[in-house]
């Protein structure tokens, strides 16, 4: 049985990025965007809470950054790819989700197209920074 699950261990290393744990790192960001922005939603007007948006945003795509490397290993070939892909998928769904429940909830959209192009900024780099830290810190 050791033997068994040694050759995963070595297959998985061998292959690279694993889908599954890149899909779960990008979920984590957005799942803690998702929370955090509901949770603020239930005390603070909309305005308000697009103002901590930025934050939130960057705080969870960092996460997700950091998640990557400690999921996935450290790939330095498609690392920084992944991580800005990581960023924009999880700042596009929140964003959407964001816009989705205003406009249900509310009757119309707060967030402008310039919002969301700062939030997609943010995200990139956040993420970037998240996985740059988790490198650094597994190194030494």
């Amino acid at each position: 049985m050791n033997q068994h699950m040694c050759s995963d261990i070595v297959k998985d290393n061998q292959t690279g990025f694993r889908w599954q744990n890149i899909v779960r790192a990008i979920l984590s960001g957005i799942g803690g965007n998702i929370v955090i922005l509901v949770f603020l939603m239930t005390f603070l007007h909309i305005f308000e809470t697009i103002r901590f948006m930025p934050w939130i945003l960057a705080f969870n795509s960092a996460l997700t950054g950091y998640a990557l490397v400690d999921k996935t290993g450290n790939h330095r070939d498609y690392l920084k790819t992944i991580s800005a892909i990581a960023g924009i998928i999880s700042v596009m769904v929140t964003c959407g989700l964001f816009a989705g429940a205003s406009v249900l909830l509310f009757g119309d959209l707060y967030l402008a197209t310039r919002d969301i192009i700062f939030f997609i900024v943010i995200g990139v780099v956040c993420s970037e920074i998240g996985s740059w830290l988790a490198i650094k810190y597994y190194r030494g």
